[in-house]
């Protein structure tokens, strides 16, 4: 599946974030996904469980289905504003609200994510690995 079609989908499903996504370029798929990232962590903010699973859901049901291009955008657009933003101190019990697969993006990016800091943390400016 293409971002086109992706985000057809996404805007039918979740009609209130239309504008935001569609102000966006069509190209800029990372941005777009950055869009649908935001509102989730609004669901996680307000505490609506039932529309944060519903967005989960969404990227449920389509991460088999998405390009490599899309599937990088979901890692690190939707799963990177989780981890790193607003939100970053509740992911611990949010990540369990996650459906399998969409879980397993997640705590893979996290592992990575984490192995890099540490890694950068090796580092010193007379040593560089």
């Amino acid at each position: 599946m293409g971002a086109d079609e992706y985000f057809e989908l996404l805007i039918k499903d979740f009609p209130m974030i239309r504008k935001e996504i569609e102000e966006e370029d069509s190209d800029m798929i990372h941005m777009r996904m950055e869009r649908f990232a935001d509102y989730t962590i609004e669901q996680i903010k307000s505490n609506n469980n039932n529309e944060l699973k519903r967005c989960f859901d969404f990227q449920e049901s389509k991460i088999d289905l998405i390009n490599s291009d899309l599937e990088n955008a979901l890692i690190v657009s939707y799963c990177e504003s989780m981890l790193l933003g607003e939100v970053a101190n509740q992911m611990e019990k949010i990540v369990d609200l996650m459906p399998t697969k969409l879980k397993k993006k997640y705590v893979d990016y996290e592992v990575h994510y984490n192995n890099l800091v540490e890694s950068s943390k090796n580092k010193t400016p007379h040593n560089n690995g």
